[in-house]
């Protein structure tokens, strides 16, 4: 963890106080608008944006590396491209804002392409009862070349080394989560020094849009 980050609990997906099988009565408000007709206002606000780069040393950033060493059963780094996190549930990079989050971008690169982003996200109101908040953007793809081909002089105009990005748009959160990986490939230098498969996804970028009074 950077010496400047707080711990941040991860964004929670379902409604902490939910009673199975239960609708509360704020979550019936829909049926009931539309079963009265009841008028509805456009909703007018205006936007902003706010972009932050790895390392992620940000107060209201909270960065899990996952398991931290190379072993066979995994690990994470602060690398020359971004942060790679573990692949999840170990890995994880959470963050809030105080006014509501209604999207967020990512850009960043897989160990392994096609890579998957994962997003989880905690409502400022838990008026929807049966879809949490959680996305994901699947065969992204743009690798950073691994060491071992790069060491050997391999350079980044080979024809998988690319950035890939993903645009979420959400309903006002408070708190986000984001999750990643790549395909679980292994190389025969990995098997030879024992380590695992190199299925990471590497952040570079998060870009996040909050909504502020029009």
């Amino acid at each position: 963890m950077a010496a400047n980050s707080r711990v941040i609990m991860r964004a929670v997906a379902a409604r902490p106080d939910r009673r199975p099988g239960k609708f509360e009565d704020e979550e019936l408000e829909i049926m009931r608008m539309g079963n009265d007709g009841t008028p509805q206002e456009v909703v007018k606000y205006r936007t902003e944006q706010r972009e932050y780069g790895a390392p992620f040393n940000y107060p209201n950033f909270h960065v899990e590396l996952g398991r931290l060493a190379r072993t066979k059963e995994g690990g994470a780094e602060y690398n020359m491209d971004g942060v790679e996190i573990d692949v999840p549930p170990w890995g994880a990079i959470t963050f809030e804002e105080e006014e509501p989050i209604i999207g967020v971008a990512v850009i960043g690169s897989s160990c392994s392409p096609p890579g998957t982003i994962l997003l989880h996200g905690e409502p400022i109101e838990w008026i929807y009862p049966r879809t949490g908040v959680k996305m994901k953007a699947q065969n992204l793809w743009g690798e950073h070349i691994n060491g071992w081909p790069w060491r050997e002089g391999l350079t980044d105009d080979w024809r998988e080394a690319g950035l890939s990005s993903a645009d979420f748009q959400l309903p006002e959160c408070k708190k986000v989560t984001l999750m990643g990986w790549s395909q679980m490939e292994i190389g025969q230098n990995e098997v030879d020094y024992g380590l695992g498969h190199d299925g990471h996804y590497c952040f570079r970028t998060v870009r996040v849009t909050v909504k502020v009074p029009a």
